[in-house]
């Protein structure tokens, strides 16, 4: 499970939220990780402050794919999303999830729980890099993880890699 500080990783991407509504925003990220969660088979769970949830939540939109794992949680009202982060995490095994967040503060804390912590999706987008640079990349070989999808899905990450380029 790769956890994500949802608000600090979108500040990351996109310098100081690109001026799109952080609807927009949440949604562009939704879709990054779906690519990245076909591709490696990993799961994921975005958190985000609850005190700025819009009013249609990402949460209810369609998955790319049946075979991505990629889910939203918005903090409770007058809860952080590092508040809720952390209770999670105190609740896992530490060998059981990697945060994803540049928050020193957090960082430390979840640290201190025993969880890796990394700053930012770089390891991730070096693992499936191969895999989403390349048309035509599963076809090669048979082997790799792209060529397990089936022709719907891999038509639906090409589609949403056009989407993640134009934006």
């Amino acid at each position: 499970m790769i956890l994500v500080d949802g608000y600090n990783l979108i500040g990351q991407e996109a310098g100081n939220l690109s001026g799109l509504s952080l609807e927009k925003e949440r949604e562009k990220l939704f879709r990054k990780l779906e690519q990245f969660s076909i591709v490696s088979g990993e799961r994921f769970l975005v958190v985000f402050d609850g005190s700025v949830q819009a009013e249609k939540s990402p949460a209810t939109r369609t998955p790319l794919s049946p075979k991505t794992s990629v889910s939203i949680a918005f903090s409770k009202s007058g809860q952080t999303a590092d508040a809720w982060i952390l209770k999670y995490l105190s609740r896992r095994p530490s060998e059981s999830a990697i945060l994803i967040t540049r928050d020193r503060e957090l960082a430390q804390k979840a640290k201190k729980l025993g969880f890796k912590v990394e700053p930012d999706l770089n390891r991730l987008e070096a693992k499936a890099e191969p895999y989403l640079s390349q048309p035509g990349a599963g076809s090669q070989g048979g082997g790799d993880l792209l060529s397990s999808l089936s022709s719907q899905s891999r038509e639906a990450l090409a589609q949403a890699r056009k989407k993640t380029k134009s934006s």
